[in-house]
């Protein structure tokens, strides 16, 4: 309903600049937790692919360096030092774990960061 005397003029732009920041700020959240989320997964799938990879060619733990190396190599399109990744040899075979701190791109977002943790046992 238009009433005489009153100009529409102007109510997109000022819904848009309400709306978007709201928007944006959704999106980017979505794109930065998923990206953790990828690292984690990425993190995980390393972790248990060194300690297959220590279990079947050092079982008694002789080579800590080239688990290392391998663990790094095996996480997806990230570079991560192989400081990230330790191996031990326990009770339950083979255990090689991890730990990343993970910043958001977006520090203003989520103004903290979080620490990825990984971890998995091969029976030797």
């Amino acid at each position: 309903m238009c009433f005489p005397g009153r100009d529409r003029d102007g109510t997109s732009a000022l819904e848009f600049g309400l709306l978007a920041p709201v928007f944006l700020l959704l999106f980017l959240g979505i794109l930065e937790f998923g990206r953790a989320l990828w690292t984690q997964s990425s993190l995980q799938h390393a972790v248990e692919a060194a300690a297959r990879y220590a279990a079947i060619n050092y079982p008694t733990c002789a080579s800590v360096s080239q688990t290392k190396s391998y663990a790094a190599g095996e996480v997806f399109g990230q570079s991560i030092a192989s400081s990230t990744f330790s191996l031990n040899c326990n009770a339950c075979g083979t255990q090689v774990s991890a730990s990343l701190p993970f910043s958001f791109i977006v520090p203003g977002l989520i103004p903290y960061s979080i620490t990825l943790s990984a971890q998995s046992c091969h029976p030797v």
